[in-house]
């Protein structure tokens, strides 16, 4: 296991119009973390609200996240894809105000839930159209934590407007495999698919595509898609993920890696994932949330082959990085994590991973989900 050195980061609490030290104005409604990580908090009646499960991209001075909220205060259920943007100022991040983007569409496989978004930059035709964002999100008709799907949007913009691209959402119909399904909360739930995150291969319509799946194998899946004329999207081929390393919280038994994110870190050919450590705790409310997140990497994964190839090596061996618990982070469950990546799913800068995870507080009911925040770290890689 490498030595963690995590980097303590102090932020400072911004007012609106305030100016740096270089004289630069902050833009109106933006400001900085926490003083504890916290990227952003909810605006008027916070303790009613949430905010989880992130996608971030850096691109030279500009970031952007899209994440998941409810669009209500006091809403139980109804997760929307919510959307800020984000200004480096000498160095220092400060996020916009937050934009509701689309959510739960009536009468559509997005009934009752859309979140866990994972965006990409590229080039992709559609319809007559070229767009330069890709999106895929999970959605269900469900709220009982079972049924899932995930699907695809475009834009041309990081804010939108995001548009549909049926011909692959779902991309895989939950209801076609298992048809009339209502869960009776007796037999055992099938949870179905999403959780999907992308890299692109070629920087234009090339995509490494992961999701979990509880339908077939239980754990990740992984799929390499031509997506550059989405009228006719095309899978290039389709593997076993690659799990040589990957262990539960006893260290031993092999792990299901699930709710992943990988990052290419091209200036060593390493890959990094960030995913659920099982089993979970169920001593306490919210039972389906790990109490640890896991970073490993796959070191020289590509060999000097193409970097869609990197799991085809099965001599490999995914190494343990960090774990993103209670001891490091002071919470009670650390769960839906991301890294910072370039507008591919590149690492920013080498040498350096930059991490958030969602935190949860304790609690006695659902009414935990108020309490879901998105933090941010940064680890210093050794010996890189």
């Amino acid at each position: 296991m490498l030595k963690r050195k995590i980097l303590a980061l102090v932020f400072a609490l911004v007012t609106l119009f305030s100016v740096s030290a270089c004289g630069e104005k902050i833009p109106e409604g933006y400001k900085t973390f926490a003083e504890d990580g916290m990227m952003f908090d909810e605006e008027g009646d916070f303790v009613t609200m949430y905010n989880y499960c992130p996608s971030v991209i850096v691109d030279g001075e500009d970031a952007y996240v899209w994440y998941c909220s409810n669009k209500k205060s006091g809403a139980k259920h109804g997760d929307h894809i919510a959307y800020r943007r984000g200004k480096y100022i000498n160095g220092e991040l400060y996020w916009g105000e937050k934009q509701i983007l689309f959510g739960p569409e009536e009468s559509t496989w997005t009934s009752g839930n859309v979140c866990d978004p994972d965006v990409i930059k590229g080039e992709f035709s559609y319809k007559g159209e070229t767009y330069n964002w890709l999106m895929t999100y999970l959605g269900c008709t469900t709220i009982d934590n079972t049924s899932n799907a995930f699907g695809f949007k475009v834009a041309k913009s990081p804010d939108g407007p995001w548009i549909d691209v049926p011909e692959m959402s779902p991309l895989y119909d939950f209801y076609e495999m298992f048809p009339g399904y209502v869960w009776d909360g007796v037999s055992p739930d099938i949870w179905g698919w999403g959780q999907s995150s992308m890299i692109s291969v070629d920087k234009k319509g090339k995509v490494m595509l992961f999701y979990t799946s509880s339908v077939v194998e239980g754990c990740t899946k992984y799929e390499y898609w031509d997506f550059s004329n989405l009228d006719n999207p095309q899978k290039l081929y389709e593997m076993p993920m690659h799990r040589e390393g990957i262990v539960q919280r006893d260290g031993i038994t092999q792990d299901q890696m699930t709710n992943t994110q990988f990052v290419y870190d091209h200036f060593n050919d390493d890959i990094y994932v960030i995913c659920d450590v099982w089993p979970f705790e169920r001593f306490e409310v919210p039972t389906n949330l790990p109490n640890l997140s896991r970073v490993y990497r796959l070191d020289n994964a590509t060999e000097g082959g193409d970097l869609q190839d990197f799991f085809t090596n099965s001599d490999k061996k995914w190494e343990r990085v960090l774990d993103i618990d209670k001891e490091l982070t002071g919470f009670f469950r650390n769960h839906n994590c991301c890294f910072f990546r370039d507008p591919y799913g590149w690492m920013l800068e080498d040498g350096k991973l930059e991490i958030c995870y969602t935190r949860c507080l304790p609690g006695g009911d659902w009414k935990v989900l108020y309490s879901f925040r998105i933090y941010y770290m940064e680890y210093l890689i050794p010996n890189n």
